[in-house]
């Protein structure tokens, strides 16, 4: 609900027909103030009582003078010609009065807008601070504007025209629109349940989305090129080498492992600590002695363990490694520490466990870690053997003893 403002010299309310859209069209515009009708013919009406036509310079707009709360306030209803006549002014002033008598206006809720309903979703999750901090990026960087406006004025076309942009060359949409219809989505659903008003984005079109490519680029039953790959980097910088290096020999993400610290390391124990995984809980995991001895390599001159050159900040997400003819990104050396530690035949729960991934039984809610250093070696050595940096016989045949 937002109040009309006008003019400190609003002329006298004339009166006028406003229950045909004719009669209003021959009403002219006021430069210089605001020019309050009213028609008497809607008085005998309870619900029409107090509705005006605020015509300005430029626009009509229906407003509706009423007594709320001990105090005379104004409910801007509506603009004219969308609202044409005063019963439709009638049909909004009624669902409008509605709403603030069951205290689900966005005076008394606080949602007046996309962006707030959004806080308001965020406000009672229980989501992680990153994903929160992702809702909020995104929407800054792409739906500022629609997430801004007036949640009672928005369309479904208004929604249909933000997403437009976010296609590929061919049309299709991207997984950036997928996610940026979620929040929409999310949005809107918290206003809906909290205002008690329509959910606009449950009419946008459901899109299928093309499944994400989760091949690595390069051959995984040739040698692999990941540990050449990062002996170059570390050659040429051995803090971000070594982040790579520690990506792949643990599986854990990208920013779990740029954003360690000195305090989360355990070199003795062979343990490093996550302080936030990606569903907002602490994780504690068993590393390889090369990890170990990898670390041990690095200078300690910051609190973190992988800082820039300005020692007060850790690095930037890492983009990818490039060879001749190969790449690789940071998601795929989750997924070559995957494909090691399923070539060694281990249980998947050791595998979600130590890549920091969500339990998805019982069983593993139950479970208090049953991960260990042996296996943190054999998949290393695993790893080594697939890069060819040491024959299969090295490896650790494990399988047995689970």
């Amino acid at each position: 609900m937002s109040s009309l403002n006008v003019a400190e010299d609003v002329a006298e309310m004339p009166n006028h027909n406003l229950t045909t859209r004719p009669a209003i069209a021959k009403i002219k515009h006021a430069p210089g103030n605001t020019i309050m009708y009213s028609d008497p013919s809607v008085k005998p009406d309870p619900d029409a009582r107090g509705i005006r036509l605020a015509v300005g310079a430029t626009k009509k707009t229906w407003v509706l003078s009423k007594r709320i709360d001990g105090k005379v306030r104004s409910v801007t209803l509506g603009a004219w010609p969308d609202l044409p006549t005063v019963y439709a002014a009638r049909d909004v002033a009624k669902e409008k009065m509605e709403a603030i008598t069951t205290r689900t206006d966005d005076r008394s809720t606080g949602i007046h807008t996309l962006r707030d309903a959004m806080e308001s979703h965020i406000e009672q999750s229980d989501a992680s601070e990153q994903t929160k901090t992702y809702y909020r990026e995104q929407i800054e960087r792409h739906l500022a504007k629609l997430f801004d406006r007036p949640i009672d004025e928005l369309t479904l076309p208004d929604l249909e025209r933000a997403l437009a942009p976010y296609v590929d060359v061919n049309g299709k949409p991207t997984s950036t629109q997928q996610h940026l219809r979620q929040i929409i989505g999310t949005a809107f659903k918290r206003a809906s349940v909290v205002r008690r008003i329509p959910n606009v984005a449950d009419a946008l079109k459901k899109v299928k989305y093309r499944a994400r490519n989760n091949k690595v680029k390069f051959d995984v039953d040739e040698a692999w090129p990941a540990l050449d790959l990062i002996d170059a980097k570390k050659a040429h910088n051995l803090i971000i080498g070594t982040a790579w290096e520690v990506m792949l020999f643990t599986g854990l993400r990208a920013k779990n492992v740029t954003e360690l610290r000195w305090e989360d390391i355990d070199l003795e124990s062979a343990r490093l600590r996550v302080a936030e995984l990606k569903n907002g809980t602490e994780g504690a995991f068993p590393i390889a002695d090369r990890v170990a001895e990898a670390l041990r390599a690095l200078p300690q001159h910051s609190e973190w363990v992988f800082p820039q050159h300005d020692t007060a900040k850790h690095i930037y997400h890492p983009q990818q490694l490039k060879g001749e003819g190969v790449r690789m990104t940071p998601h795929d050396t989750r997924r070559l520490f995957t494909t090691a530690a399923r070539r060694l035949r281990l249980p998947s729960y050791i595998i979600d466990q130590l890549r920091g991934d969500v339990e998805k039984g019982v069983q593993d809610i139950y479970d208090q870690g049953s991960m260990s250093h042996a296996d943190a070696n054999a998949i290393a050595k695993q790893i080594e053997v697939e890069c060819g940096a040491v024959p299969s016989s090295n490896v650790v045949q494990i399988g047995g003893r689970r």
